[in-house]
């Protein structure tokens, strides 16, 4: 009988230590020999994920702008995306670092693999990667359960935002990023797909890049209907309310919106694509 219950114990710690293997986004298969427990993630937008995959307890350091949820506030922060405190990272003694594929360091990051500390690279570009990568995180952290309700809700939200304004009529819009330089967005970056979940098109989207510099002059020759940026920056867009022969000008559907996560490819983007669907709906009625 003891050996027999030993046997069972032996064969749950093993379960419970099983190595996962996932696959990152830089098509790496990444092994851990057990859940991660000590994360230290370097991008905003990873952080939140882990939190949304239930696994920010487990999140020991992050990088600078991690705002999101506030609880990620409280964790050390180790560096940004230009510079990494190595030293630090190291005496966090993490055993899993997660990093922005486009973004993080890449010499820098060199340096941590070549310490033997596992990387998974993360990149999230569209609104339908958001719960994918949330499952993901769960797996690597043990905390399956709440990734996969997390990422349920947010898939759900999202058919329901599509199912809304699916039928809409289309608006072409000029989405602006910064005015010195005249900057927007490509269809590389995930302001462009919740444009067009929203029902607008983005003037912008045949550019790859994810934020390019344009000049004025393009924009007016694409005819925008609506001209939005976000975070209220209002001041940004007074020439464009001047702007004579632009239909959104005539129209009043040049406008600044409150949605400050718009630009985070993360769960907290959500209350933001809401605000941004909403928005495009009233410049809709406004559009002849």
């Amino acid at each position: 009988m003891i050996r027999r219950l030993a046997l069972l114990a032996l064969l749950a710690t093993g379960a419970a230590h099983a190595a996962i293997t996932v696959k990152d986004d830089a098509g790496r298969n990444v092994t851990l020999p057990a859940p991660a427990h000590r994360i230290v993630s370097l991008a905003p937008n990873i952080t939140d994920t882990l939190f949304a995959a239930g696994a920010g307890a487990y999140v020991v350091g992050t990088s600078r702008f991690s705002d999101h949820p506030d609880a990620a506030k409280q964790v050390p922060v180790v560096g940004d995306a230009t510079m990494l405190d190595l030293e630090r990272i190291v005496a966090l003694k993490p055993d899993l670092i997660l990093v922005w594929k486009s973004g993080t360091p890449a010499a820098q990051v060199e340096k941590l693999a070549r310490l033997g500390i596992p990387i998974y690279y993360s990149e999230t570009t569209r609104l339908a990667d958001i719960p994918a990568a949330t499952r993901t995180f769960g797996k690597l952290a043990g905390t399956e359960a709440m990734a996969d309700a997390n990422a349920a809700a947010f898939s759900k939200a999202l058919d329901g935002l599509r199912g809304t304004f699916a039928g809409k009529r289309r608006l072409k819009v000029f989405f602006q990023v910064w005015d010195r330089p005249l900057m927007t967005v490509g269809r590389a970056q995930m302001i462009s797909d919740a444009l067009d979940l929203c029902g607008g098109d983005n003037v912008f989207n045949d550019l790859t890049q994810a934020a390019p510099t344009v000049g004025r002059e393009a924009v007016i020759a694409r005819q925008p209907d609506v001209i939005m940026t976000a975070g209220g920056e209002g001041d940004s867009l007074a020439a464009w309310k001047q702007g004579a022969g632009l239909a959104a000008a005539k129209n009043g559907n040049v406008v600044a919106i409150d949605a400050p996560t718009l630009a985070l490819p993360s769960p907290s983007i959500l209350p933001s694509v809401r605000t941004l669907c909403v928005k495009l709906d009233e410049a809709r009625a406004r559009t002849p």
